[in-house]
């Protein structure tokens, strides 16, 4: 029995050292090939976003803007498991000024332009082709004129929020090509509609723009809508209540001389609201034609309020002689 328990014990060893082995083996072939496949060179098919400025005037563009360039590139396995882990891809600006032109066609070369496409991929890599690598434009008819920007926005906040800002988009005023008489018709550029539900926070996104016919072209194809958003406290505050066109000053009581207003503002501004920031007054001609009660007015509110209640909304008075 106890030979045959050394055999057994032999053949373990014998087979664990053999496996050992072959992993390394493995391990290694594998590293080889990894190392191989990276030396490589690749080809690959990249999406660069755009963004193309100062386009030529009095030209109108056959067909429309890209919004990115498929960039076909050629680099080692390395560089592209670099490029490909990265995800996105910095946009590339194009000026027009800078690309050459064929007057004779009016196309003018993106291929060639003045412009970096080894920085948006932050790698040295050979380019292969660029589509599309020229765009057209015709000059027979088109013009161009700056107009501002309307967004087409609802949104509604969450209770206890409010919009407290205006919103604003980014750029305010767009280059708009294209025919003239279309043109012509156009005093505003308007984003598509955005729907907004449920708010509560600041907002900040990209809205395309919406385009009236096909022979207009922008020379952005999206703005940025922003607005901040903050939730609500609600408060109360007496306001002194004050007799306006009293010619002399008679000696007249209010009863009682103060309003109550419950209001709700944004909690940033909650400290800046005071009773001075309100006015409240009752007309001094109702107290000459002798009415028995007095309608009290809020003429004056700070804008980022919005009152609730106020009571009394009538009061009465004494004139002392």
């Amino acid at each position: 029995m106890s030979s045959s328990n050394a055999i057994t014990r032999i053949r373990r060893i014998l087979l664990g050292k053999k496996v050992g082995t072959f992993l390394i083996c493995l391990g290694i072939a594998s590293l080889l090939w990894v190392v191989h496949a990276l030396n490589r060179n690749y080809k690959y098919t990249l999406h660069v976003p755009v963004k193309f400025i100062n386009l030529p005037t009095h030209k109108l563009i056959v067909g429309e803007l890209p919004e990115s360039l498929d960039v076909e590139i050629k680099t080692s396995g390395l560089k592209l498991l670099f490029i490909l882990l990265k995800k996105t891809v910095n946009e590339v600006v194009i000026d027009f000024s800078l690309l050459k032109t064929n007057e004779k066609t009016q196309a003018y070369s993106i291929r060639n332009g003045n412009f970096s496409l080894q920085n948006a991929i932050n790698f040295d890599v050979d380019i292969i082709k660029v589509r599309p690598d020229t765009l057209f434009f015709n000059s027979s008819k088109g013009n161009s004129k700056l107009l501002p920007v309307k967004a087409n926005l609802k949104a509604t906040c969450s209770p206890g929020y409010s919009i407290i800002s205006k919103t604003i988009i980014t750029p305010a005023y767009v280059t708009v090509t294209g025919d003239s008489l279309e043109l012509r018709k156009m005093d505003t550029v308007y984003t598509y509609f955005v729907n907004l539900k449920d708010v509560h926070q600041n907002f900040s996104s990209e809205v395309s723009l919406k385009k009236p016919s096909s022979s207009i072209n922008y020379n952005v194809k999206a703005v940025q809508l922003s607005f901040n958003v903050d939730k609500l406290t609600e408060s109360t505050i007496k306001v002194p209540i004050q007799i306006m066109n009293n010619p002399g000053n008679a000696p007249i009581k209010l009863l009682p001389e103060y309003i109550t207003l419950k209001y709700v503002v944004a909690m940033k501004d909650y400290e800046n609201v005071q009773a001075s920031s309100f006015k409240a007054i009752v007309n001094y001609e109702h107290i000459k034609e002798k009415r028995k009660h007095l309608q009290v007015e809020i003429v004056r509110t700070p804008s980022d309020v919005k009152i609730l209640q106020a009571e009394p909304g009538t009061i009465s008075y004494l004139i002392y002689k």
